[in-house]
């Protein structure tokens, strides 16, 4: 798919002497209509997408085939990642590959779904059949690989994954990741946001953190007229107000509700509120989700 490139990659690339390669020029303008474009080509019976500034394996699709030969209808295959640069992985990126990898391997995919997008845009397989299914990618809004799990959930098709390194990351300062607005924290949180509301529509909400994450979360639940309490474990601040909401002290939680998480502090931190939601009945991944 050539994107509207204003250097020599359709040279580049229609140098290549392989009847397998054709050149598509893609008939908007961005990722998304890239790939809205690309799926009117598809002709083979398993669909998978490649970015242009990553490395693939040399076994990738070897491996992602193998983890649908190995299941039935409705599966999506992906693997492990591993990102690499010219210059020092940053120390977030390096927590995301380690926070991917382990999600993968214990098959936490939708336990996890509302923390941070649970597989790699560019790595993962499925059927043609259930790509299709799904209308493809012509339903899905930005930013499209984390809409594109919602979508997978929705339509009950598993994850499963291989435990190979499947796709190799390229970290880069002009990443559009790093420079689009498209992608930035508000719009990942109004999408998982709207899911998470359709999901548990008709349950109370509680909202738990203060800070730029809960402050932003408020922001979007008020927005819509969500009804909403909101707790903190600092002491000093239960009984202030933020966004004219009175902040409660976490110990009087109710049970039975769903609670938003917008804190993600130290291991040990998270393990003792993760032991103090389950004795509240805050199953996390079930009624308790990290945000």
């Amino acid at each position: 798919m050539n994107d509207h490139s204003t250097d020599n990659s359709r040279a580049i690339i229609t140098n290549y002497r392989d009847s397998r390669i054709n050149v598509i020029e893609s008939e908007g303008l961005g990722i998304l209509p890239a790939l809205q474009t690309a799926q009117k080509y598809i002709s083979g019976a398993f669909v998978s997408r490649m970015d242009a500034d990553d490395i693939m394996p040399q076994n990738k699709l070897t491996a992602l085939l193998k983890v649908l030969t190995q299941n039935t209808q409705g599966v999506i295959a992906t693997g492990n990642v591993k990102y690499f640069g010219s210059n020092n992985v940053s120390e977030g990126y390096q927590r995301y590959e380690k926070w991917l990898n382990e999600t993968a391997n214990r098959q936490l995919f939708y336990k996890r779904i509302y923390r941070e997008c649970v597989v790699a845009s560019p790595n993962w397989m499925m059927r043609r059949s259930d790509f299709d299914t799904m209308n493809g990618f012509n339903l899905l809004n930005y930013p499209e690989d984390y809409d594109m799990v919602f979508h997978w959930r929705k339509h009950g098709f598993k994850i499963a994954s291989s435990n190979e390194n499947t796709h190799l990351w390229r970290e880069h300062q002009g990443r559009i990741s790093r420079n689009s607005k498209t992608y930035q924290q508000e719009n990942f949180f109004r999408l998982k946001l709207g899911f998470f509301l359709q999901e548990f529509k008709d349950k109370k909400i509680n909202l738990l953190g203060t800070e730029k994450k809960g402050i932003l979360l408020a922001k979007m639940l008020q927005e819509q007229k969500i009804p909403f309490r909101w707790f903190t474990h600092v002491p000093q601040l239960v009984g202030q107000k933020k966004r004219d909401v009175i902040l409660e002290n976490i110990s009087t939680l109710p049970p039975l509700d769903v609670c938003i998480l917008s804190i993600y502090p130290n291991r040990k931190q998270r393990e003792n509120l993760e032991r103090y939601l389950k004795i509240k009945g805050y199953e996390l991944g079930d009624k308790a989700h990290f945000f």
